[in-house]
């Protein structure tokens, strides 16, 4: 997963971010998941909370922030609902 911050008046291009994520990095490298957020949570020494975040998870019924998936069938990162969460935990997704 990774944490996302957007700029004010911006939003996430699902496909575009796809595109731009398969040119750079490799297969194994691609985040599965995304979660924006309005502001990165810090700790005392300005490092990212990432076990926080971890623990957290990604369940859209614990999370407020938005989720997104990576679907490699549509070739973009598409929002991650209820019906995407329990396709990943059936194992009807794959990641």
């Amino acid at each position: 997963m990774a944490a996302l911050v957007l700029r004010p008046g911006c939003q996430l291009d699902g496909p575009a971010l796809y595109r731009h994520v398969e040119q750079l990095l490799p297969p194994y490298a691609w985040p599965r998941f995304l979660r924006l957020q309005e502001r990165l949570a810090m700790t005392e020494t300005f490092k990212q909370q990432k076990v926080r975040l971890a623990q957290e998870g990604f369940d859209p019924a614990h999370v407020s922030d938005p989720l997104f998936f990576l679907d490699e069938t549509t070739k973009a990162y598409v929002p991650l609902g209820p019906t995407l969460w329990e396709g990943v935990l059936d194992g009807r997704l794959r990641i």
